[in-house]
């Protein structure tokens, strides 16, 4: 496989913030070849041609295709079929990296084989005033580190997929084996999403390190309307609208279906006893107003994809024991 970088950029009715993303990837200061892959997600606006007039006189290798099939997930698919390099840097349409990013990341990744995903560090770029409550649920906005310190992780980790580097051979691998994602991921102004955690955790299961490095620095410019406290309590019951599937990859954790059949239940337990709490018991509050919107949508969720969740785990024992 080629040894370079291949960025691929999402998008969805993306003309009015894809510009920046863009020019940040033209002005690279890289040693390392590179190209841009831009997959239009069923956009209805002017996107297209956005990439296409910023793009016209660039000297960089880029191509713009579409996939039709809505849901973040297809997109980044279409675009690993469409790579031709070894690495994959999925860069989101509102992300401004670095000039430095590609750079970094590539010499951490061709100097260490067993890393098959590498994060970065996002901050926040607001298009109006910060609101007040930001800094306290901003980990749903894919900024910041998340906790987490230069260098490896521990297995089972996620990082969110925001300008996050993927091993071209890893998700390769995946397909192969017969991977297909559970989740469909963001879909148009359907905000469920989870996509990114799960390949982290299916790359993990190959033996590959996830890492995160601070020196991977990038904008993350957020538009007014996702600032909005609605939106954000949307977000969240898109962000729990996964549950459980994601254990599903849990596969080292318990010997047999029936342990993991007792973990969920327990879980469902719990989940109960916190919605009791939350809505006969705790103060009104932003942090338990989230916690009421994600353990209710939690609930409803479980119950929908108990039995895809069951199916899931299943097949992930197949998928990553053999």
């Amino acid at each position: 496989m080629n040894k370079g970088i291949s960025v691929i950029i999402c998008t969805y009715n993306g003309d009015s913030r894809i510009n920046k993303a863009l020019q940040s990837i033209i002005s690279q200061n890289t040693t390392y070849n590179f190209e841009l892959i831009v997959v239009n997600n069923n956009s209805n606006d002017r996107t297209e041609d956005e990439v296409m007039t910023t793009l016209a006189e660039s000297t960089i290798d880029w191509t713009l295709v579409k996939e039709s099939t809505p849901g973040l997930s297809f997109a980044r698919w279409r675009g690993i079929e469409e790579a031709k390099f070894e690495l994959i840097l999925f860069c989101d349409d509102d992300n401004i990296l670095d000039k430095n990013y590609l750079e970094i990341g590539g010499s951490i990744l061709f100097a260490d084989q067993s890393i098959g995903i590498l994060g970065g560090n996002g901050n926040p770029v607001f298009q109006n005033d910060k609101p007040d409550w930001f800094d306290d649920f901003s980990n749903s906005y894919a900024v910041g580190s998340l906790g987490k310190k230069s260098g490896k992780q521990v297995k089972g980790s996620y990082h969110y997929g925001a300008s996050c580097f993927f091993r071209r051979n890893a998700l390769l691998e995946l397909r192969k084996r017969g991977f297909n994602s559970i989740l469909s991921d963001r879909t148009g102004t359907i905000l469920s999403s989870g996509g990114d955690v799960e390949l982290c955790y299916a790359v993990q299961l190959l033996g590959y390190n996830l890492a995160f490095d601070t020196r991977l620095f990038f904008d993350h410019f957020i538009e007014s309307h996702r600032l909005e406290w609605d939106y954000y309590l949307r977000l969240k019951r898109g962000i729990a609208s996964s549950f459980p599937l994601l254990e599903a990859y849990k596969v080292d954790g318990f010997e047999n279906i029936d342990s993991f059949k007792d973990f969920l239940n327990t879980t469902f337990i719990t989940l109960l006893k916190g919605f009791l709490k939350t809505n006969f018991i705790s103060k009104k509050s932003r942090k338990n107003e989230v916690s009421r919107v994600v353990i209710k949508q939690k609930i409803i969720s479980y119950i929908k994809n108990y039995k895809q969740t069951i199916i899931a785990f299943t097949n992930n024992k197949l998928l990553f024991e053999n």
